[in-house]
């Protein structure tokens, strides 16, 4: 009996702690940059310093995407940012823009332009997200 209990217990805490949200040091002034890359989105979608090589058609959707995406990004960083909150923006972001884009080389772009936000915000990796949209996997196989 006791060890029964002793093993759930150790099962709760394991349970408890991958439960556990990962804190982001967000670092200084990610928020200024976090603005600045909004305004050059609200007006065109750029992504690496240049202008994406998207498909003409979806591009406001796209951008619609991107604006939103950063919008949370920033809510996220004025909070208490966790890891966990940019990985889950980003996953649904990446969701919505799966059926847009069609080609590697358009994806690549997003792919880069959300690598940017999450190297603004101190995230060091996507965990697979932005790899998995790149190769054009669907969201259900992504994580």
């Amino acid at each position: 009996m006791r060890a029964l209990l002793l093993s759930l217990m150790m099962a709760t805490s394991v349970a408890g702690h991958a439960q556990t949200p990962t804190p982001v040091a967000v670092p200084n002034r990610a928020a200024v940059k976090l603005e600045k890359l909004l305004k050059k989105t609200l007006n065109r979608v750029v992504t690496d310093k240049r202008p994406a090589s998207l498909p003409v058609e979806a591009r406001p959707a796209l951008n619609r995407i991107l604006v939103q995406s950063t919008n949370e990004f920033l809510a996220i960083t004025s909070t208490s940012p966790t890891k966990e909150a940019y990985l889950q923006t980003l996953d649904a972001s990446l969701t919505q823009l799966h059926p847009l884009v069609k080609k590697v080389e358009e994806r690549q772009d997003l792919a880069i332009y959300y690598q940017d936000l999450l190297e603004i915000v101190g995230v060091e990796n996507s965990e697979g997200l932005l790899s998995a949209f790149v190769e054009k996997k669907p969201a259900s196989a992504r994580r």
